[in-house]
């Protein structure tokens, strides 16, 4: 797959390029970032992985890491960046293509896990095709990949695990409380910061 760079950014230290169809990370990836916790000898799965930031940067103090993206450009764009930072780095990461857990393999489990999922808003009007469009599109309430994402994260997480997503304020907080409800999900929102007009709510899923 040939593609050009088309920016380039940087987070500490760490070099990272974004391809043209691929998900810039922007105020909600760095929130999640740094509201995260990732000690030694821990597992970690980022689900949406985009250009490969967080996993990489989880990857300066886990154990191992695989970061997962439905998206070829993206999955493409990561082994790229984790190529140009191997030298910060100190565990094995593997990207792999697949949606949410279909690249996550059945025997798999983590003890965090990292998602942050399309959640804007979007009407069958309002839909774009292309694959930048999937990092954002949410479905009509917002919730929808959200709601995949609940239904099966306890599978891939370890006994005392953790599992952290993103939540926006322009969604609706009572319709994901309610589905949290019937995954019998034990969570708590860690944090909270507007960002103009929403509120990011960072959740966290503890798996006891």
């Amino acid at each position: 797959m040939k593609q050009k760079n088309v920016k380039s950014i940087t987070y500490k230290n760490l070099k990272l390029k974004i391809y043209l169809e691929v998900y810039e990370p922007s105020e909600d990836t760095y929130y999640l970032l740094e509201s995260i916790n990732v000690k030694k000898n821990q597992s970690v799965l980022e689900l949406g992985t985009g250009c490969g930031l967080i996993a990489i940067e989880c990857a300066r103090k886990a154990k191992n890491v695989v970061g997962t993206d439905i998206n070829p450009h993206a999955i493409e764009c990561a082994k790229k960046n984790l190529e140009l930072n191997k030298q910060k780095i100190n565990c094995l990461v593997d990207f792999r293509q697949g949606d949410l857990f279909k690249a996550v393999k059945k025997n798999e489990k983590f003890d965090i896990i990292i998602f942050n999922p399309p959640y804007l808003p979007t009407k069958s009007n309002e839909k774009i095709n292309g694959w930048l469009n999937m990092a954002l599109d949410g479905g009509y309430d917002g919730l929808l990949i959200t709601k995949k994402f609940l239904k099966n994260v306890l599978k891939y997480l370890k006994k005392n695990g953790k599992a952290y997503f993103v939540f926006s304020s322009l969604s609706n907080q009572k319709k994901l409380e309610n589905i949290i409800f019937s995954n019998n999900l034990k969570t708590k929102i860690i944090t909270k910061k507007w960002f103009d007009i929403e509120r990011i709510d960072i959740y966290c899923i503890i798996n006891e």
